[in-house]
């Protein structure tokens, strides 16, 4: 409202015309975009099994700890991930410098004859 009531006051001292006032006017009316907040969350899920024991991992860590995702995964994932392509260290590295939201890998496999599920996204 304050805004308003300054274009007017710029028209009545004669600071602007009324083609600008109405330029302004209309700016101001125009609802502001909100900035979409950064993502700071990296969620992990992880169905394996480890030395024949049914493990399920959900882990959501703060971008900034995302270097300790290593320790949460376990031995059957980590090699899923590594059969797959996928370079836990350079994975990490993107997830410092800032990536978009998303998916960054999802993974259902078989090891050793048991279901391995990885998703890692970044929210």
């Amino acid at each position: 409202m304050e805004e308003k009531r300054r274009i007017l006051e710029m028209v009545r001292s004669g600071e602007i015309g009324v083609e600008e006032a109405l330029a302004l006017l209309q700016a101001v009316e125009e609802p502001r975009p909100r900035a979409q907040a950064p993502a700071r969350l990296l969620r992990v899920r992880i169905q394996a099994h480890d030395k024949g024991k049914p493990v399920r991992v959900h882990v959501n860590l703060p971008l900034a700890l995302a270097e300790l995702l290593e320790k949460f995964l376990p031995e059957e994932a980590k090699l899923t991930l590594e059969d797959r392509g996928v370079d836990l260290k350079d994975l990490l590295r993107l997830v410092r410098e800032g990536v978009p939201e998303g998916k960054l890998v999802e993974i259902e496999a078989e090891e050793e004859g048991n279901p391995v599920q990885v998703l890692v996204e970044v929210v």
